[in-house]
């Protein structure tokens, strides 16, 4: 069904990993093919349930644009309008740019210098002793910190460079559910299963039929346990499996619910790879192709389609990272 350059990065990605459940999904023209692999090739296809990291940011912007259509949220807004703590007569980004990840937010959010320094530590300790790097307790976010960090950023009202931001995700979930007048946690769960009609997605790893993830060198992970009390779930707190994520680029390729269409606009990122839509990056060469990578501490996922071909990719896999992650989808959609 592949091509033999998309085989090869399989084949690379399952090589000495005993552990590893590689699932491979691919819709087009109303069909889907699910496969899987493990370390001794493809294997007969079971669904399992993955993190999928910061793929759950683009459902969170899918549920932002569900509040645009009814007119009760703007992209030009500043997110101070629907956060009542953040309405000191500062300059605050818009939604618009939290989305696109223009806000000038910086990436290292929301680690302090000193809880920066922590986390380079452990990682240099896990790496020199090959045991995983628990630092899941300095990567959590309560309300306090995340208002008290937004007042002490000193933004300008410009688009900035782009700078891939968790945190801005993060505060731009939290003025939606304001909106909503919910909690994140249950405002998105609610999402998924009515408004998507996914029975198998929901926020946080509490499920049995959840997979056991691992580091690249086949350490046993622990699941991610923020839970709702982690003030960063919007930017990538959702568990699913391969049929859902599937059905979900489905109803982006056929806009429907229709507002989903306005993630889907483009956005100037004056990059060489691609540019943005709400949450989405799109693919520069071929703006018909929109995606989104995520990965947690034991899992990667790719989520990505094509409007023109109506055909999507999903990549999931309970390792970190494999070499050609980034490039695997785009072979497979390209040569459909």
């Amino acid at each position: 069904m592949f091509n033999e350059k998309a085989n090869q990065i399989i084949a690379n990605a399952t090589k000495d990993k005993p552990h590893i459940k590689f699932t491979v999904g691919v819709y087009r023209d109303g069909e889907t093919v699910l496969k899987q692999y493990d370390a001794t090739g493809e294997i007969p296809y079971e669904s399992h349930l993955y993190e999928i990291g910061s793929v759950g940011k683009v459902f969170t912007t899918s549920l932002l644009a569900k509040y645009l259509h009814e007119g009760k949220m703007n992209l030009n807004d500043s997110v101070a309008k629907y956060l009542p703590e953040l309405d000191d007569g500062r300059y605050h980004p818009t939604l618009l740019r939290l989305a696109t990840h223009t806000a000038g937010y910086p990436t290292r959010y929301p680690l302090s210098k000193q809880e920066l320094f922590h986390v380079a530590r452990k990682q240099i300790a896990a790496q020199l002793t090959k045991k995983p790097a628990k630092i899941d307790h300095l990567l959590r976010m309560n309300r306090d910190k995340m208002i008290t960090l937004a007042k002490e950023s000193n933004l300008r009202d410009k688009d900035y460079g782009w700078t891939y931001s968790n945190y801005g995700i993060s505060l731009l979930g939290h003025a939606i559910a304001a909106v909503a007048g919910q909690d994140f946690w249950d405002l998105m769960n609610d999402f998924l299963a009515h408004d998507l009609g996914l029975s198998n997605s929901f926020m946080g790893t509490d499920s049995r039929n959840l997979l056991k993830g691992y580091s690249w060198s086949n350490e046993p992970l622990e699941n991610w346990r923020g839970g709702r009390e982690d003030y960063l779930a919007p930017a990538g707190s959702i568990t699913s499996c391969a049929e859902d994520l599937l059905a979900f680029a489905k109803r982006h390729i056929e806009n429907d619910p229709a507002y989903l269409a306005l993630t889907h606009v483009r956005y100037d990122m004056k990059s060489k790879h691609s540019d943005m839509g709400l949450g989405w990056w799109i693919d520069y060469k071929n703006p018909n192709m929109l995606y989104h990578s995520g990965m947690t501490e034991g899992f990667c996922a790719t989520l990505a389609f094509d409007r023109q071909k109506k055909a999507a990719v999903v990549l999931l896999a309970n390792v970190i990272y494999y070499k050609g992650q980034d490039k695997l989808f785009a072979e497979i959609l390209n040569h459909l």
